[in-house]
């Protein structure tokens, strides 16, 4: 067992994993948020991840 543990940890690194495969407006539609300002909260790309993509 895992002390500290939370759905939420699980939630963040899912979407952070999803964020190098999809495009973010994507992302916001299949995890359901509206506010892209909220979804940056798990969106955390480095300078080298968005180099990759370019």
């Amino acid at each position: 067992m895992i002390d500290d543990l939370h759905f939420h940890d699980t939630r963040h690194l899912a979407i952070t994993r999803l964020a190098q495969k999809i495009d973010v407006l994507d992302l916001a539609r299949m995890t359901g948020h509206r506010d892209l300002k909220k979804l940056m909260v798990y969106y955390n790309p480095t300078a080298e991840d968005i180099a990759k993509k370019l």
